[in-house]
């Protein structure tokens, strides 16, 4: 029962999509919006850590043996370089955050309306999404910082323990703790991308910031399924992203600028869009399924007690 939650529901977000392909016309448009900027402002830096690091990586060969000299991955005159590329990834980060916020709340308010039977308008759908960009911004920082320090404190002892393992040269000890680790860590993080992935639907369905934080009763109260949906949630995205996560790779050894970078940005750009429609909806259809879930077991015991009061009664 548990199971057939998470695949009730990520079934009925790849039936959503399917049905409703039109709904990635939005995330398209604005990661092609995002595209030349980010490509602008990264034109300069693309071959930043590879030139540097083919750079301060030499190998001397004497006789039969290699000998390895490792220099800083960013040397002391290209500190100031590596700074600024720090400050326009966070810009970057932050416009891409609520243009995207547009295309989050569209494709959930569109996936909401289809499975009511009812029209959507994409351009009602994008100018609602752009009254509601910044709560859906600020609903996704809040619950991605409560994520992120869930997610570690569990590392910090660990941390501790893999720190003593190195000082100990304890191969051994080492890697009992990174696997222990893992197996911490690995269901943590499956349960809490199902957990997050229900924010924004649980906003865009009842129109308040407070409310989104009811994802984590719900989630609570159903961990193996929404465990379950992490895993198959985590699983299709990086599915998705494999293709151009392979042009990426291709790209680094290529050509960098402007050009280079602009077409990798447009290549991405639908699988971008495909990854933010399955996360979006995904989230929707997992929180329709597990309250639905909580209504009929709530519906059934009403019923058996109102069968026991009618059999007391007689």
């Amino acid at each position: 029962m548990v199971v057939v939650g998470a695949i009730n529901a990520f079934a009925k977000t790849i039936e959503t999509i399917t049905k409703n392909p039109k709904l990635l016309l939005i995330p398209i448009i604005i990661a092609l919006i995002i595209a030349p900027i980010s490509a602008y402002l990264l034109k300069n830096y693309t071959a930043l850590f590879t030139e540097e690091m083919q750079k301060n990586f030499e190998q001397k060969q004497e006789g039969n043996v290699i000998v390895e000299e490792h220099g800083s991955i960013i040397p002391k005159e290209n500190m100031e370089k590596f700074m600024s590329y720090i400050k326009i990834i966070i810009l970057l980060g932050i416009l891409s955050a609520l243009l995207n916020a547009i295309g989050q709340y569209a494709v959930v308010k569109g996936a909401l309306t289809a499975e009511k039977g009812e029209e959507y308008s994409l351009i009602q759908l994008f100018v609602d999404g752009i009254k509601n960009m910044i709560q859906v911004f600020v609903v996704n920082v809040i619950i991605g910082l409560i994520i992120f320090v869930i997610i570690m404190v569990p590392l910090i002892p660990a941390f501790l323990m893999l720190a003593a393992g190195a000082m100990l040269k304890s191969e051994a000890f080492f890697m009992m703790v990174l696997f222990f680790v893992l197996l911490l860590e690995l269901p943590l993080v499956f349960f809490l991308v199902g957990l997050g992935s229900m924010a924004v639907p649980i906003y865009v369905i009842k129109g308040s910031i407070g409310a989104a934080f009811e994802c984590f009763s719900v989630a609570f109260k159903n961990k193996l399924s929404t465990l379950a949906f992490g895993i198959l949630l985590l699983i299709s995205v990086i599915l998705i992203m494999v293709v151009p996560g392979s042009f990426m790779g291709l790209m680094a050894l290529g050509s960098s600028g402007f050009t280079a970078q602009l077409l990798l940005n447009l290549i991405e750009a639908p699988f971008q869009a495909l990854t933010q429609a399955v996360m979006s909806i995904g989230g929707l259809m997992l929180y329709l399924e597990l309250t639905k879930e909580e209504k009929d077991l709530e519906e059934e015991i009403l019923e058996e007690v109102q069968k026991e009061l009618n059999e007391f009664e007689i």
